[in-house]
């Protein structure tokens, strides 16, 4: 289990920074681990050798910026529905991306992935570093916000 933790700490970031570049047109900075104010998260689960989840937690602003640069839209064409599809596409493709690079010769199951809006004001839980089977990070964009929060589980 810790083999397989920390390679998935080593793919994680490459694959967020691979698809956020890529496909959005955004760079992210890694920042101090916090807990963030976030707008909506998107939450995905995989089964294989080894099962798990990964929740995204992102600013507004950052999908907005993620729609607008993926699309070539306005701030004013871009719906509630673009953004939920894209916090939800970005889930899935940063997850493949990281099991992927992880063992492309393994076959792993997604989920369909999840999203909820976040109107209680809720903050991203941060878990202490010794937590095994968790790798949690923050990144920047402009200002805007990505949390993520990656969970191993034996299979």
């Amino acid at each position: 289990m810790m083999e397989v933790m920390g390679k998935m700490r080593e793919m994680i970031t490459t694959s967020t920074f691979e698809v956020f570049e890529k496909m959005f047109f955004n760079f992210l900075e890694p920042v101090e681990k916090r807990a963030i104010a976030y707008d909506m998260a998107a939450e995905i689960q995989f089964k294989g050798p080894f099962e798990g989840a990964m929740k995204m937690y992102l600013s507004d602003g950052l999908v907005s910026s993620m729609v607008q640069n993926m699309l070539s839209l306005s701030d004013e064409e871009i719906t509630d529905s673009m953004r939920e599809d894209c916090a939800r596409e970005a889930i899935n493709m940063v997850c493949g991306n990281m099991l992927r690079n992880y063992d492309s010769s393994q076959v792993f199951n997604l989920s369909i992935p999840t999203f909820h809006k976040n109107n209680q004001g809720d903050l991203m839980q941060i878990f202490p570093e010794s937590e095994a089977s968790l790798w949690q990070a923050v990144f920047d964009s402009d200002g805007e916000t990505l949390g993520i929060l990656l969970q191993i589980q034996s299979p």
